[in-house]
């Protein structure tokens, strides 16, 4: 093989990911679980809003200590809720590939808090670096780890390694990854925000109903197809070629002769 060649050969990309067979996949998870995803979408959902909107009245009216305390508090909160969601929803996607199942008390039971706890901070962490020094670091780390929740929970791998798996799982794949996972990300995050405030007691009682549902929907719509984006790229990484071997490597480890 010439030196082109192998040039060439290195360059050439992973599988294509089928986008309309993940989507297809996605929606038949999500209709074939409707009920238990939702209810358990939209429960952590609302628990996690009635926080923050307790918090955020608290903020108004406590002193330092108390509002620093609510404030830690609440975010605590939004992170275990945030990873038993995505913890169920992998499971749920597993379970329809064959590989787990998604009780919820085996997943309370058995799901890796810790790795998974770790790699959100991390992930937060690296991304909020990249944003503050150039921006686009950040949305490149935004791409590249978009699925570290997802590989932590099938490979059963720890923060650090997850983090590494990610980037090279979505590397070969960047652009399409880009559209298929991070974009709806990024828009369903932009759509939480335009969520209305609360203002005054009924306000309250209907920022608490509305914020749950349309959140517990796009979370869990989100969470479903980032670990149905997992096992494609997973798979995807079982098919490349082996990276070629130059004539100098082949030459070592022929035998030598007697």
């Amino acid at each position: 093989m010439t030196a082109r060649q192998r040039r060439g050969s290195r360059r050439q990309p992973g599988p294509a990911l089928p986008a309309r067979s993940i989507a297809a996949a996605v929606l038949r998870t999500g209709r074939r679980h409707a009920g238990r995803i939702l209810v358990v979408a939209i429960t952590v959902s609302l628990v996690i809003t009635a926080v923050e909107i307790a918090v955020d009245h608290l903020l108004s009216q406590a002193g330092l200590a108390a509002a620093l305390t609510g404030s830690l508090g609440s975010s605590v909160i939004s992170l275990f809720g945030a990873v038993f969601l995505a913890g169920f929803l992998s499971r749920m996607v597993s379970a329809e590939h064959g590989t787990g199942e998604a009780r919820l008390m085996s997943v309370l039971g058995t799901l890796p808090w810790g790795s998974l706890i770790a790699a959100d901070l991390l992930v937060a962490l690296i991304v909020v670096l990249g944003l503050v020094l150039l921006i686009i670091p950040g949305l490149i780390a935004i791409n590249l780890l978009a699925v570290v929740g997802p590989v932590i929970e099938i490979e059963d791998r720890r923060a650090w390694a997850g983090l590494r798996r990610s980037a090279q799982l979505v590397r070969p794949h960047f652009w399409k990854v880009a559209l298929i996972g991070t974009l709806p990300v990024v828009a369903a995050s932009g759509l939480e925000a335009a969520l209305p405030d609360p203002e005054g007691r009924s306000g309250i009682v209907t920022a608490l109903i509305a914020r749950s549902i349309v959140e517990g929907v796009l979370e869990a719509l989100v969470g479903l197809l980032l670990v149905e984006l997992t096992y494609r790229l997973i798979a995807a990484s079982r098919l490349q070629p082996p990276a070629p071997v130059s004539a100098d490597d082949a030459g070592r480890c022929l035998p030598s002769p007697a």
